[in-house]
């Protein structure tokens, strides 16, 4: 993941909801664009009662407050997972509480974050636990160091945060199997369990849906891709994903979230794309089929 990071001028026009910073009436009270312009967001569409959202990765390449907040208002999705690249480093928790905030009020909730490393340091782990706390999120998506667990049980009891191992694909050493993450759980804490990218498990040869059931209760979080033969994110549907069997799986778990979409091409246009997406994921919800 490219690391680029808010300035501090930036940071404070969305916190502090500055008039003229372009973040539109949802958040500093200005005009909303018109219907048919490229900013309007999305029509409502049915999640049902899943806590649909998208990985602000997705949308990297808005680094810029105004124009990140802009393109995730298109999507008209109530749930956001947060990638640190769209916190600058240096956040006091008043300016990342008014951000929360600042959010809320575009009509956007955050209920994850990550994803982030975890080693056995436990003073450094803390420190994101507390920075999830301020944030208002109930799940951190996790790549952790197997020396780590002693350190998030504790954490994880404390702050009532939980920890969800994300895989990656054939290149993750530690995680990539979904065996592996339920024999690195096992024992402990229910609260710690796995972000499903059910994309990396395509590209790591391991049936997504196989995946989800083998790990069952330990799903805490999924990430939402397809991939196709040639190993590039496509729009849901059009890949190797069952998408439909994947939210019946969901259903049969009593899984509904988070649920987060993440679109990795198309890097500087990609909401188009993930409104697709987003299509399918109605229409596998609600059963049909779209046009």
């Amino acid at each position: 993941m490219l690391m680029e990071q808010l300035t501090r001028r930036d940071w404070m026009h969305l916190s502090l909801g500055v008039a003229g910073a372009g973040l539109g009436a949802g958040v500093s009270g200005c005009t909303s664009p018109p219907a048919d312009s490229p900013e309007s967001p999305a029509p409502d569409r049915d999640y049902g009662s899943y806590e649909m959202g998208f990985q602000s990765y997705s949308l990297r390449h808005f680094v810029a407050a105004e124009d990140f907040l802009g393109q995730a208002k298109r999507l008209n999705l109530p749930f956001l997972e947060l990638w640190r690249g769209h916190l600058p480093e240096d956040a006091g928790e008043d300016e990342i509480v008014r951000f929360r905030d600042r959010l809320r009020e575009a009509g956007i909730t955050m209920n994850a974050f990550g994803v982030e490393r975890f080693t056995d340091e436990h003073e450094k782990n803390e420190a994101i636990f507390r920075l999830a706390r301020n944030l208002g999120v109930g799940v951190l998506s996790a790549n952790p160091s197997k020396k780590a667990f002693d350190s998030l049980e504790k954490l994880v009891d404390q702050y009532d945060i939980r920890i969800a191992i994300h895989n990656h694909g054939p290149e993750d050493e530690r995680w990539r199997r979904p065996e592996w993450i339920m024999e690195a759980v096992d024992g402990l804490d229910p609260r710690i369990g796995a972000c499903a990218d059910v994309g990396h498990f395509i590209r790591a040869g391991v049936d997504p849906v196989a995946a989800l059931e083998l790990l069952g209760s330990r799903v805490l979080g999924v990430h939402l891709k397809d991939i196709d033969a040639d190993e590039h994110d496509v729009v849901l549907g059009q890949g190797r994903l069952d998408v439909v069997k994947t939210f019946e799986t969901f259903q049969s778990l009593g899984f509904l979230g988070p649920v987060s979409l993440e679109f990795e091409g198309d890097k500087e246009d990609p909401v188009p794309a993930m409104l697709r997406c987003l299509d399918v994921v109605a229409a596998a919800i609600s059963g049909s089929t779209p046009a």
